[in-house]
């Protein structure tokens, strides 16, 4: 829908349009938040983190399959250490009394341990902290999306993969080396202690903590700040596709996503830089049912919703757990609880539960500041409250009508020409907007 070259931006997809293209298919839903006839209004994708009877937040939140994940990656890499050192002792008859041999065992123990937690937990947590949540007021009819500023930085953002894996790198090396050497000082074989792998490797675990806040001066020294941005919720362009996930040089499969974005009002076909949600889903009635669950809170309030089942923490598991038991026990199958009990073990399914929880308790809400539009997020008097517009009333009328009749609204094509009802023109003028930082909205 929105392309990336400026020159030839094409119009960008109104409500019900259909585009078909390589090998997938782009179903908008919105601007002009029309009920599409979903069965359900569910939280398929998870994204809601926090809602009261005026506001919600969206955003892709903390998951255990990314710390199952780093589990099976800790696991595959201390069984591959273990090998190889058993290799070695039966090659040569049993471990050498030798202390550099010792620490170069715990040494890739050690180095493999913190390949994993420095990509998985550290870089991940600064992942997590610079996501701040989208924010929908019903009552005011506005959506606050934080932007990035136009154009590209000399300084690599805190969340760069590369600049991450690049710091894990030497975390995990100077770990490895320094294992080494210890080894080297303690045989007698090196006169001082290796503080140059020492430093190296406090050095490296500092930059997750340090470089992150001293990146943040530098943008506000440059004027390059974050900022939130204040869009009409009839404006919010959300769009599902099919479309493949393509791998080196095939196609690896398709998948369903769902999108929420603000688009640029100065530069029509195109979006706010930085801004926005795309996450998976089941299906198209998944996507269907999840723009459902955003709409009908915005347009009914969070009662005409259903939150999906929490599947992540250690209450969850231990019940997850305790039900497949059960049904091992009822079938007299210990062999499938045998594997049931080995794969999460491996997996270290347990730990990566209750971290998630951790994760959504203390690490999400830093994602932004505490007085974060607070004076915008309190509750309205009902008389204040901004009303639909006069296209969204009948468009939807004309909706609910054809719905009787059977019709689809991913059938329809164009809603607005299909039933003659034009929207209004929209404005060639810049959103509100006000520095991403504590202290800075408008009451």
């Amino acid at each position: 829908m929105f392309k990336t070259t400026p020159n030839k931006a094409l119009p960008p997809m109104r409500a019900g349009e259909r585009e078909s293209r390589a090998g997938g298919e782009q179903y908008c839903l919105s601007p002009l938040p029309l009920p599409v006839n979903s069965e359900c209004a569910v939280d398929v994708a998870h994204i809601d983190v926090r809602h009261d009877e005026a506001t919600l937040d969206i955003r892709q939140g903390a998951s255990p399959d990314s710390m199952m994940t780093a589990g099976h990656m800790l696991s595959v890499g201390v069984t591959a250490i273990m090998i190889m050192f058993l290799i070695i002792w039966v090659g040569i008859g049993g471990f050498p009394p030798d202390p550099q041999f010792a620490a170069a065992w715990g040494g890739g123990l050690y180095a493999g341990f913190l390949f994993v937690f420095t990509l998985a937990i550290l870089w991940l947590n600064t992942l997590i902290k610079r996501m701040p949540p989208i924010r929908f007021n019903r009552q005011r009819r506005e959506v606050a999306f934080v932007v990035d500023p136009l154009g590209r930085f000399w300084l690599p953002a805190p969340h760069n993969l590369w600049l991450a894996s690049t710091a894990s790198l030497a975390v995990t090396a100077s770990g490895l080396m320094g294992s080494i050497e210890i080894g080297e000082w303690l045989r007698g074989a090196r006169e001082s202690f290796p503080f140059g792998f020492l430093l190296m490797h406090v050095g490296g675990f500092a930059f997750f903590f340090v470089y992150p806040p001293l990146y943040d001066l530098i943008c506000r020294l440059c004027k390059r700040e974050r900022r939130t941005v204040l869009v009409p919720w009839e404006d919010v362009v959300a769009v599902c596709g099919f479309n493949p996930n393509l791998g080196p040089g095939a196609v690896t499969g398709f998948g369903w996503n769902f999108a929420l974005l603000p688009p640029d009002p100065e530069r029509p076909g195109y979006t706010l830089p930085g801004a926005g949600i795309i996450v998976s889903v089941g299906g198209l009635p998944g996507a269907l049912a999840q723009w459902e669950y955003i709409r009908r809170f915005m347009e009914e309030g969070v009662d005409a919703t259903t939150t999906a089942a929490r599947e992540w923490g250690v209450e969850w598991y231990d019940a997850y757990v305790a039900r497949e038991k059960a049904e091992c026990e009822r079938t007299n199958d210990s062999a499938r609880w045998r594997r049931f009990r080995r794969k999460r073990l491996w997996e270290h399914a347990r730990f990566a539960h209750w971290y998630t929880e951790y994760r959504m308790k203390h690490i999400l809400p830093k994602a932004v500041p505490r007085d974060w539009l607070a004076e915008w997020s309190k509750p309205l008097p009902k008389s204040q409250w901004a009303k639909p517009s006069q296209a969204v009333s009948e468009l939807s009328e004309h909706l609910r009508a054809a719905y009787q009749r059977g019709e689809k609204f991913v059938e329809m094509g164009d809603i607005e020409k299909r039933f003659g009802v034009a929207a209004p023109t929209a404005v060639q003028a810049p959103y509100p907007s006000y520095p991403f930082r504590s202290k800075a909205e408008r009451a």
